[in-house]
């Protein structure tokens, strides 16, 4: 066996020496860390804790988010549901209340409140039209159903009011458009609904409405019905 150089002892012995060195420089390092409390193994565990920790959190967060989306599909089908609900209703109180206005509206043909049983107004009304101080007018006459002749005849409009703060008086004639010689004609066995085109002057403040019906034949005399404008027009 040859034997080695002295060099290479050297190299040799300068190495192992480092790694001794290096060694037991790192034992004192852990021996430091050791008896400051920290362990490796100390360590190991927290961060496998700490992992499980967040996992958990994380499981926990889709869960509360899975809850929340449950919830927002919960709170939609009940809005849905409840304006489903609400519009039935609205349409159920609107029919219930065309129901009692057409009963209210046949009683009053078959028996009167007031008793009278000829021929009279049952309702009026004034609408805005899109023209300014026009107005489209609506009245229904009726009779008692006690009465099965065919009655006819026109009716005629007269609104008093007020034009540049002096007292004033509108005649059919001059309110009344696409109407004969300013008549609504009429001719109905137990209600007719009537309706013209009210056209008023720009400076003319209405009061009241004064309707009067004129039916044919001997012995006919008018019939007179007044109405405050302020309850007739909307």
């Amino acid at each position: 066996m040859r034997p080695v150089p002295s060099s290479r002892r050297v190299v040799v012995f300068a190495a192992g020496a480092l790694a001794v060195l290096v060694g037991a420089g790192y034992l004192v390092f852990e021996l430091g860390r050791y008896q400051g409390g920290y362990s490796v193994l100390d360590q190991r565990r927290e961060q496998e804790a700490l992992q499980q920790i967040i996992s958990q959190q994380a499981v926990d967060a889709d869960e509360l988010r899975r809850q929340i989306t449950v919830l927002q599909t919960s709170q939609e089908i009940d809005r849905e549901t409840y304006a489903r609900v609400e519009s039935n209703l609205s349409e159920l109180q609107l029919r219930i209340q065309i129901q009692e206005e057409e009963l209210a509206f046949y009683q009053g043909i078959i028996s009167p409140e007031d008793g009278y049983a000829g021929l009279r107004i049952q309702s009026i009304n004034f609408t805005a039209a899109e023209l300014e101080q026009h107005y489209i007018v609506r009245l229904v006459l009726v009779q008692s159903i006690s009465h099965d002749q065919r009655v006819t005849g026109v009716v005629r409009l007269h609104i008093e009011g007020s034009r540049a703060g002096e007292a004033d008086e509108l005649s059919s004639d001059e309110i009344l458009i696409d109407a004969e010689s300013g008549n609504i004609p009429y001719g109905f066995r137990y209600f007719q609904g009537l309706q013209g085109v009210v056209v008023l002057p720009a400076d003319f403040e209405p009061d009241q409405v004064n309707v009067e019906i004129r039916p044919q034949g001997a012995g006919g005399r008018p019939i007179l019905h007044s109405f405050e404008w302020s309850t007739v027009a909307g």
